[in-house]
């Protein structure tokens, strides 16, 4: 027994050793590689500092971007118990994007002298849609998972047809700028969009991996999670405001990049990490460095010009969704 747990851990060292230098080779090549080829970091130091703050700044908000989606896709995956799951199927992010749609149709998205215009209006939809529900799941469906999953794809839809609406009634410089951003795009980031970023970041992080333990019962079944201690509202609620949080805030500033709460924690699934108290903060790892490199494709591709990265992460998951699905079904 002593000798089994002792490798158990000694595998849990492995894979978060393995994921450290994941994320170490993700940074130092979406900083060394550009438009204009692979410079090492220091020589990016010597010849242009400004040119290695920006591309440093790029890397950091496209770690806590993916990491962010990573792992609020995983806690929903594992709360919801369905591997289709991902922070866009609950609503907030369709909310978020509809408060960023509406800001831009009343030019408000310079108004901090910079991206932030969109953040005010952006987050406080998601977080609305958020209490929405938590009202539907407290006092109309039960805490059932599968009717919240239908109420967030209600959801959705509801504020994809609000999106046309807004598009169609906006000049074509609007619409243009709508339809860029709804690309999701992190181009323009700033350190400015970082610290307002981390302030949800860290605490909605930690509440999510706070759940790991609470999930792994879930997955058994809500039977065995109550007879094991586990109270399933709390842990709905805490992964639903963790999640909510994160999405909403990261949609707020890149807009909806898409399908990094999907692959990431299937890809680590594929490894057979099933434990939730691993497989969220590596989800987080790996969501981190593979949107890093996503966006390195995206600024490289066709350089000089830039490709939206939820481009590159929507032609990379559409085929990895279906994957998954026919996996499920044989």
């Amino acid at each position: 027994m002593h000798k089994k747990n002792r490798t158990l851990t000694n595998q849990t060292k492995f894979l978060y050793l393995a994921a450290l230098l994941w994320v170490v080779l993700t940074f130092y090549f979406g900083v060394a590689f550009g438009s204009s080829g692979f410079l090492p970091c220091f020589d990016l130091i010597k010849q242009s500092g400004y040119l290695f703050e920006i591309r440093i700044t790029r890397v950091l908000f496209s770690f806590l971007l993916g990491a962010g989606l990573s792992i609020s896709g995983a806690a929903l995956q594992g709360l919801l118990r369905n591997p289709l799951v991902s922070p866009y199927t609950i609503g907030v992010s369709s909310a978020s994007s509809l408060g960023a749609v509406i800001a831009i149709r009343l030019g408000l998205e310079n108004l901090f002298n910079g991206y932030l215009g969109l953040f005010p209006l952006a987050v406080t939809s998601g977080i609305l849609t958020m209490f929405a529900l938590f009202w539907l799941a407290r006092n109309k469906l039960g805490w059932s998972s599968v009717s919240i999953l239908l109420a967030g794809i209600t959801i959705s839809f509801f504020c994809s047809s609000a999106i046309m609406f807004v598009q169609y009634t906006s000049t074509y410089r609007e619409s243009f700028r709508m339809v860029r951003w709804l690309m999701g795009n992190i181009e323009f980031i700033t350190q400015k969009e970082i610290l307002v970023f981390l302030p949800f970041f860290i605490p909605s992080v930690l509440l999510l991996l706070s759940t790991g333990n609470n999930l792994n019962y879930l997955s058994l079944g809500d039977d065995t999670a109550v007879s094991s201690g586990v109270n399933i509202q709390k842990t709905t609620v805490f992964v639903f405001l963790g999640a909510s949080l994160l999405t909403a805030t990261s949609v707020s500033m890149a807009g909806p990049v898409a399908f990094i709460g999907l692959i990431s924690p299937h890809v680590l699934r594929l490894l057979k990490i099933n434990n939730y108290r691993q497989l969220l903060p590596l989800s987080a790892l790996f969501g981190g460095g593979f949107l890093v490199l996503s966006d390195l494709v995206a600024r490289t591709i066709i350089a000089p010009q830039q490709i939206p990265v939820g481009v590159i992460t929507s032609l990379l998951g559409g085929p990895f969704f279906l994957f998954i699905l026919l996996r499920k079904t044989n």
